[in-house]
Protein backbone atom coordinates (compact mmCIF):
# COMPACT_ATOMS: atom_id res chain seq x y z
CA UNK A 1 0.00 0.00 0.00
CA UNK A 2 1.34 3.54 -0.90
CA UNK A 3 0.62 6.25 1.03
CA UNK A 4 0.13 10.34 1.00
CA UNK A 5 0.53 11.08 4.94
CA UNK A 6 -0.77 14.34 6.27
CA UNK A 7 -0.68 15.98 9.42
CA UNK A 8 -3.31 18.11 9.97
CA UNK A 9 -4.08 21.40 12.20
CA UNK A 10 -0.05 22.56 12.57
CA UNK A 11 -0.98 25.15 15.62
CA UNK A 12 1.24 27.08 17.98
CA UNK A 13 -0.48 25.04 21.00
CA UNK A 14 -0.04 21.67 19.16
CA UNK A 15 3.95 21.10 18.35
CA UNK A 16 4.67 18.79 20.49
CA UNK A 17 2.05 16.20 19.35
CA UNK A 18 3.27 16.96 15.62
CA UNK A 19 6.70 16.59 16.61
CA UNK A 20 5.57 13.20 18.18
CA UNK A 21 3.99 12.00 15.75
CA UNK A 22 6.58 12.60 12.89
CA UNK A 23 8.51 10.96 15.64
CA UNK A 24 6.34 7.58 15.36
CA UNK A 25 6.04 8.09 11.22
CA UNK A 26 9.81 8.00 11.04
CA UNK A 27 9.91 4.94 13.11
CA UNK A 28 7.43 2.97 11.24
CA UNK A 29 9.28 4.32 8.05
CA UNK A 30 7.61 6.67 6.79
CA UNK A 31 9.58 8.99 5.30
CA UNK A 32 7.67 11.43 3.15
CA UNK A 33 4.45 13.52 5.65
CA UNK A 34 2.99 16.68 4.72
CA UNK A 35 2.23 19.63 7.63
CA UNK A 36 -0.91 21.35 7.11
CA UNK A 37 -0.11 24.68 9.02
CA UNK A 38 -2.82 27.05 10.35
CA UNK A 39 -0.95 30.53 9.55
CA UNK A 40 -3.73 32.68 11.35
CA UNK A 41 -2.60 32.68 14.83
CA UNK A 42 0.03 33.61 17.31
CA UNK A 43 3.15 31.93 16.16
CA UNK A 44 6.41 32.60 18.03
CA UNK A 45 9.63 33.15 16.22
CA UNK A 46 10.96 30.46 18.16
CA UNK A 47 8.00 28.11 16.46
CA UNK A 48 8.26 29.44 13.10
CA UNK A 49 11.94 28.32 13.12
CA UNK A 50 10.56 24.82 14.05
CA UNK A 51 8.67 24.49 11.31
CA UNK A 52 11.40 25.80 9.06
CA UNK A 53 13.79 23.00 10.61
CA UNK A 54 10.80 20.56 9.43
CA UNK A 55 11.09 21.84 6.02
CA UNK A 56 14.67 21.62 6.13
CA UNK A 57 14.22 18.01 6.99
CA UNK A 58 12.55 17.13 4.23
CA UNK A 59 8.52 17.48 5.50
CA UNK A 60 6.27 19.00 2.43
CA UNK A 61 3.99 22.21 3.94
CA UNK A 62 1.16 22.81 2.90
CA UNK A 63 -1.72 25.88 3.72
CA UNK A 64 -4.84 24.93 5.81
CA UNK A 65 -7.13 27.57 6.63
CA UNK A 66 -6.17 31.01 8.36
CA UNK A 67 -8.13 30.31 11.93
CA UNK A 68 -9.06 27.26 11.86
CA UNK A 69 -12.36 28.73 13.08
CA UNK A 70 -15.89 29.29 12.29
CA UNK A 71 -17.26 32.45 13.54
CA UNK A 72 -21.11 31.47 12.81
CA UNK A 73 -23.44 28.92 11.65
CA UNK A 74 -25.95 29.90 9.20
CA UNK A 75 -27.39 27.63 6.45
CA UNK A 76 -28.61 24.44 7.27
CA UNK A 77 -26.07 22.37 5.00
CA UNK A 78 -22.95 24.03 7.40
CA UNK A 79 -25.09 23.30 10.57
CA UNK A 80 -25.81 19.63 9.18
CA UNK A 81 -21.74 19.32 8.11
CA UNK A 82 -20.78 21.34 11.87
CA UNK A 83 -22.90 18.13 13.50
CA UNK A 84 -21.92 15.16 11.85
CA UNK A 85 -18.63 16.20 10.65
CA UNK A 86 -16.71 19.67 11.04
CA UNK A 87 -18.25 20.98 14.37
CA UNK A 88 -16.67 24.46 14.36
CA UNK A 89 -13.87 24.53 11.60
CA UNK A 90 -15.01 24.48 8.43
CA UNK A 91 -14.28 28.72 8.23
CA UNK A 92 -14.93 28.42 4.42
CA UNK A 93 -19.17 27.47 4.98
CA UNK A 94 -19.00 30.85 6.52
CA UNK A 95 -17.65 32.83 3.60
CA UNK A 96 -18.67 33.94 0.20
CA UNK A 97 -16.62 33.13 -3.23
CA UNK A 98 -14.69 36.09 -3.29
CA UNK A 99 -14.04 36.35 0.67
CA UNK A 100 -12.75 32.11 0.57
CA UNK A 101 -10.14 33.47 -2.13
CA UNK A 102 -9.04 36.09 -0.38
CA UNK A 103 -9.06 33.78 2.72
CA UNK A 104 -6.64 31.18 0.47
CA UNK A 105 -4.25 34.16 -1.28
CA UNK A 106 -3.75 35.58 2.20
CA UNK A 107 -3.16 31.88 3.83
CA UNK A 108 -0.27 31.61 1.09
CA UNK A 109 0.92 34.48 1.38
CA UNK A 110 2.12 34.35 5.00
CA UNK A 111 4.53 31.37 4.17
CA UNK A 112 6.60 33.80 2.00
CA UNK A 113 5.95 36.60 4.52
CA UNK A 114 7.49 33.96 6.93
CA UNK A 115 10.60 33.00 4.94
CA UNK A 116 9.16 29.91 3.50
CA UNK A 117 8.39 29.15 -0.42
CA UNK A 118 5.00 29.73 -1.09
CA UNK A 119 3.01 26.18 -0.75
CA UNK A 120 1.34 24.69 -3.65
CA UNK A 121 -1.23 22.48 -1.89
CA UNK A 122 -3.91 24.33 0.14
CA UNK A 123 -6.13 21.70 2.10
CA UNK A 124 -9.15 23.51 3.45
CA UNK A 125 -10.10 23.12 7.57
CA UNK A 126 -12.76 19.45 7.35
CA UNK A 127 -11.67 19.09 3.49
CA UNK A 128 -14.69 21.87 3.60
CA UNK A 129 -14.13 23.88 0.37
CA UNK A 130 -17.21 26.43 0.68
CA UNK A 131 -19.12 28.18 -2.75
CA UNK A 132 -16.12 29.17 -4.59
CA UNK A 133 -16.37 29.40 -8.16
CA UNK A 134 -14.16 27.62 -10.27
CA UNK A 135 -12.74 30.90 -11.64
CA UNK A 136 -12.15 32.30 -7.96
CA UNK A 137 -10.45 28.94 -7.18
CA UNK A 138 -7.87 29.25 -10.11
CA UNK A 139 -7.10 32.66 -9.09
CA UNK A 140 -5.81 31.71 -5.69
CA UNK A 141 -2.13 30.48 -7.18
CA UNK A 142 -2.36 26.90 -5.37
CA UNK A 143 -1.48 24.37 -7.80
CA UNK A 144 -3.68 21.52 -5.45
CA UNK A 145 -6.71 21.46 -3.43
CA UNK A 146 -7.68 18.85 -1.60
CA UNK A 147 -11.54 18.23 -0.74
CA UNK A 148 -12.81 14.76 1.00
CA UNK A 149 -13.03 13.50 -3.09
CA UNK A 150 -9.91 13.88 -3.82
CA UNK A 151 -6.87 16.80 -5.52
CA UNK A 152 -7.99 18.82 -7.71
CA UNK A 153 -5.81 20.98 -9.95
CA UNK A 154 -7.78 24.09 -10.22
CA UNK A 155 -5.68 25.44 -13.28
CA UNK A 156 -6.70 22.85 -15.34
CA UNK A 157 -10.15 21.62 -13.28
CA UNK A 158 -9.08 18.17 -13.37
CA UNK A 159 -9.42 15.72 -10.06
CA UNK A 160 -7.73 13.25 -8.56
CA UNK A 161 -10.25 10.45 -6.78
CA UNK A 162 -8.30 9.37 -3.85
CA UNK A 163 -9.10 7.30 -1.03
CA UNK A 164 -9.30 8.73 2.56
CA UNK A 165 -8.51 7.26 5.83
CA UNK A 166 -8.84 9.12 9.19
CA UNK A 167 -8.58 8.38 12.92
CA UNK A 168 -10.05 11.52 15.15
CA UNK A 169 -11.91 9.46 17.79
CA UNK A 170 -12.07 11.36 20.72
CA UNK A 171 -15.82 9.98 20.99
CA UNK A 172 -17.11 6.33 21.22
CA UNK A 173 -19.53 7.58 18.36
CA UNK A 174 -16.71 8.61 16.13
CA UNK A 175 -14.70 5.41 16.94
CA UNK A 176 -16.98 3.56 15.88
CA UNK A 177 -17.81 5.89 12.49
CA UNK A 178 -14.40 5.78 11.45
CA UNK A 179 -13.72 2.25 12.17
CA UNK A 180 -16.66 1.20 10.01
CA UNK A 181 -15.60 3.91 7.23
CA UNK A 182 -11.90 3.28 7.36
CA UNK A 183 -12.71 -0.66 7.20
CA UNK A 184 -14.83 0.44 3.46
CA UNK A 185 -12.78 2.36 2.14
CA UNK A 186 -9.58 0.39 2.52
CA UNK A 187 -11.49 -2.66 1.60
CA UNK A 188 -13.01 -1.40 -1.31
CA UNK A 189 -10.80 0.78 -2.83
CA UNK A 190 -9.46 -0.06 -6.48
CA UNK A 191 -6.05 2.44 -6.13
CA UNK A 192 -3.20 1.78 -4.13
CA UNK A 193 -2.12 4.91 -2.78
CA UNK A 194 -4.10 5.84 0.00
CA UNK A 195 -4.78 9.37 1.86
CA UNK A 196 -3.96 8.94 5.50
CA UNK A 197 -4.99 11.60 7.69
CA UNK A 198 -3.49 12.43 11.02
CA UNK A 199 -4.69 15.02 13.76
CA UNK A 200 -2.78 16.06 16.24
CA UNK A 201 -4.08 14.18 18.84
CA UNK A 202 -4.59 10.95 16.95
CA UNK A 203 -1.79 8.91 18.13
CA UNK A 204 -2.77 9.25 21.95
CA UNK A 205 -7.45 8.42 20.88
CA UNK A 206 -9.39 5.41 20.24
CA UNK A 207 -8.11 4.36 17.00
CA UNK A 208 -4.04 4.92 17.53
CA UNK A 209 -3.55 1.48 17.35
CA UNK A 210 -5.48 1.13 13.52
CA UNK A 211 -3.39 4.31 13.06
CA UNK A 212 -0.13 2.74 13.74
CA UNK A 213 -1.27 -0.20 11.90
CA UNK A 214 -1.95 1.61 8.66
CA UNK A 215 1.25 3.79 8.55
CA UNK A 216 3.54 0.30 9.65
CA UNK A 217 1.82 -1.51 6.00
CA UNK A 218 2.39 1.33 3.80
CA UNK A 219 5.00 -0.02 1.42
CA UNK A 220 6.05 3.76 0.42
CA UNK A 221 5.36 7.16 0.91
CA UNK A 222 4.73 10.03 -1.08
CA UNK A 223 4.06 13.74 -0.65
CA UNK A 224 1.56 16.10 -2.37
CA UNK A 225 4.51 17.34 -5.04
CA UNK A 226 5.06 14.02 -6.43
CA UNK A 227 1.69 13.89 -6.88
CA UNK A 228 1.36 17.27 -8.92
CA UNK A 229 4.22 16.36 -11.05
CA UNK A 230 2.44 16.07 -14.63
CA UNK A 231 -0.11 18.57 -13.52
CA UNK A 232 2.22 21.55 -13.65
CA UNK A 233 3.11 21.69 -9.90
Amino acid sequence: MKTLVSIHDVMPDTMGEVAEQLQICSQLGVGKVTLLVVPGLNWTTAQIEQICQWQAGGYELAAHGWHHKCDTISSLKHRLHSTFLSRDVAEHMCLTSDQIAALMIRSGDWFEENGFKRPEHYVPPAWALGEITDDALAETGFCMVETLRGVRFPKSDRLISLPLVGFEADTAFRAFALSVFNGIVTGTSKTRLLRVSIHPHDHKLRLQDSLRKILNNSDESFDYASLGIGYGC
